[in-house]
Parts: structure tokens; C-alpha cells; sequence
């Protein structure tokens, strides 16, 4: 980066950790530097890598990217670096294989300068696959404030790509905590929570996509189990009595979570036990949620009918599952009409919006 651009703060750092994201990086990147506010800079966190994602990185030569690497793969310390090392006054975060739309930014930072007093904002998502593909899969629909009890209880967030922050409030929750795997980004955003009430403000409106696939660390729902348990310990300890109200429920909501996570790969029989431990935690809950209908109902399905007929159950509820090939049969005509993205969106055009240079790497590299 040049001296004069290290001289001007931008708006907005958009920060990016990348492991082995080289099939993903370009049109996350090109989503990221095609937005309608300009006046960004964009630091991707190459943290231990063992594809071509250093490679693809080198290839831009938007003087707005700053490229730092780090051996170890651990994302909270690549987020941790990411937000030490931005230089502008709002961070927003953005995961190596999502996609925003290209206002995403401009509407975030609206709110936040039309409401000071808030520390965060964050956007509806919709889910897509490893193709770019629409999944009918249910997303949170927040309206409104989310205080500490409502995002421990159901984290409607849903993905960290949907936020957009202060950096002083990330400084003051203490960064995100190094010793956690799993959870590590509720747990974060939680103890931002606790810097004020109804600090967090939900946007209305779908602002990026959130990828499914079975090469990302939210797949494996045991070790999701475990980090929430931590996460748990945790909370109990900052902040016990809140925790204490809504404990049963949140852990009722993240045990069907898991199930769900548990039926997309195959497991039924796993998902059949989480689901059972969702409605025992919770079950007055249990019964008012209408997705864990849905989700009992594609569990009692994997068990009583045949798979053909369970996938079209699966498409009807929104229930599709990454990679399922039938699943994305049905979603298809003459079987139905598709579940259509916005006419902004397309991933390809996204990845070719990426400038390709030859340039010297080492003015825009830096090694942690």
C-alpha cells in the first residue's frame, strides 16, 4: 500500500481470515472491493493456508488490500490481527467463502450514522451452496434491538459476515477469545453485547450471502457441542444471572441446530438424539418454535420414508441439505419454481471484478 493511502483512514476496514479459501477468496474478495462506498480497506489474514489462497491474493492489485500471514490456522487470532491492524473507525467482518451485495456497506454505515449510541449492526442473510446455489434453508428474520438475553437465547445473527461494528467496541469486549474454538464468534459478539443495552440493531434487509458446505468448520456439529458448552462456562461466569434466565431455551435452540447439522450429513440417527435433548431442555419452547417442527419432522422422515420422498419433504420445508443432488433436482423446473437470489448477485461476475496484476507481493505482505 502506498504511503499517501497509509495516511488516510478509511471509512470502513473490512476484515477477512482466509484458510485454505482458495476456491472462494476471489469472489468474496471482489465482493468486498465492488462496494458502493469506496472509501474501504480490505485486510485478509492468510492464517496457515496450504492451497493457492496466498497465490490468488498476490494476483490483486487494489492498493485497498492488505494481505498479512500467519502460520497457525486459528481464526480468532486472525481476527484479532485483523482488527489491531485496521485503521478505520467501523470494522466489518466478511468470511473467506461468503459474498455481499454491493450496498451492504453504504446501509450499514446509514444506520450507524443515523444511531451513534450503537455499537453494532447486522444484516439478513440467505444461504447458498458451494456452486453459488440458493438453499431453502430457514434463516432468522430480526427485527428490531438484540440484547444479551435474546442473542444468547437464539443467535439470530446467524454469521459474522452480517456485521458491521464499531472497532472501539471490539476493543472494549476484549477481542475474541484465543482459548475457544467453536462459539468463538458468539461468544464475542455476546460480550459485546454486555458493553450497553440494545446495542445491537438488526437490518431488514437480505445484504450478503452465507455459503453451506461440508469443508467449513460450522459442519461438524460435535465440535460445535463442545465449544458451546465452553461458551456456556463462560457466560455463567460473566455474566450468571442473565445467563441463568435463558440458559434451558438457548441450549434447546443450539441442540436443534446441531440436529439439523447432524441430518445434513447423514447422521439420522445422531440427529434423531439432538433433537430429543432440544425438547427435553425446553419443551414448552420446543412446541412454539415452528422450526423445530420442521425440524422433527425431516428427523421422524429420515427413520418412517423413502428417500425420494423425504428429499421433496426437505424442499417443501426449506430444509434442503448442501450437496444433496436430489434435493437440488427438486429445486429445479418442472418440479417448481427455484428460490430466486436478487438480480445484483452473481458470483461470477464478482470473482472477474477482482483486479489481476503481476505485482510485487512483498509491498502488500506482511508475515505474523
Amino acid at each position: 500500500m502506498s504511503p499517501s493511502l497509509l495516511q488516510k483512514r478509511p471509512r470502513v476496514s473490512v476484515l477477512i481470515p482466509a484458510f485454505n479459501a482458495g476456491r472462494y477468496i476471489d469472489a468474496a474478495l471482489a465482493s468486498a472491493l465492488a462496494q458502493s462506498e469506496p472509501d474501504l480497506e480490505v485486510i485478509v489474514v492468510n492464517n496457515g493456508s496450504s492451497d493457492d489462497t496466498e497465490a490468488r491474493l498476490r494476483r490483486c492489485a487494489d492498493p485497498r488490500l492488505r494481505v498479512f500471514n500467519q502460520a497457525r490456522p486459528a481464526l480468532a487470532e486472525a481476527l484479532n490481527t485483523a482488527i489491531v491492524a485496521a485503521r478505520a473507525d467501523y470494522i466489518a467482518f466478511l468470511d473467506a467463502d461468503d459474498i455481499w451485495l454491493p450496498h451492504k456497506l453504504a446501509r450499514h454505515l446509514d444506520i450507524h450514522r443515523e444511531r451513534p449510541g450503537i455499537d453494532a449492526t447486522f444484516s439478513w442473510v440467505r444461504v447458498i451452496d458451494s456452486e453459488g446455489r440458493p438453499i431453502r434453508m430457514p434463516c432468522p428474520r430480526w427485527r428490531g434491538s438484540l440484547n444479551f438475553a435474546s442473542l444468547l437465547s437464539d443467535f439470530s445473527i446467524r454469521t459474522m459476515s452480517a456485521i458491521v461494528m464499531r472497532r472501539e467496541a471490539a476493543l472494549q469486549a476484549g477481542l475474541l477469545d484465543t482459548a475457544l474454538g467453536p462459539c468463538v464468534d458468539i461468544d464475542f459478539l455476546l460480550r459485546v453485547a454486555l458493553l450497553r443495552p440494545d446495542n445491537i440493531i438488526a437490518i431488514p434487509q437480505v445484504l450478503n450471502f452465507y455459503r453451506r458446505h461440508h469443508a467449513q468448520r460450522t459442519s461438524d456439529w460435535s465440535m460445535i457441542r463442545g465449544g458451546w458448552n465452553e461458551l456456556l462456562e463462560n457466560m455463567r461466569a460473566l455474566a450468571p444471572h442473565q445467563t441463568a434466565r435463558v440458559e434451558k431455551i438457548a441450549s434447546s435452540n443450539m441442540y436443534r441446530y446441531l440436529a439439523f447439522l447432524a441430518y445434513a450429513s447423514g447422521e439420522f440417527r445422531e440427529a434423531t438424539r439432538l433433537a430429543a435433548r432440544s425438547f427435553a431442555l425446553s419443551p414448552r419452547r420446543f412446541f412454539l418454535d415452528a422450526r423445530n417442527w420442521k425440524m422433527t419432522g425431516a428427523v421422524m422422515a429420515s427413520w418412517t420414508m423413502p428417500s425420494r420422498v423425504r428429499v421433496a419433504l426437505e424442499h417443501c420445508t426449506g430444509f434442503d441439505r448442501p450437496g444433496n443432488e436430489r434435493a437440488a433436482a427438486w429445486s429445479t423446473p418442472p418440479h417448481g419454481k427455484p428460490p430466486q437470489l436478487p438480480a445484483e448477485f452473481d458470483e461470477t461476475a464478482f470473482a472477474h471484478r477482482v483486479p489481476v496484476l503481476k505485482v510485487d507481493p512483498r509491498a502488500r505482505t506482511r508475515s505474523i
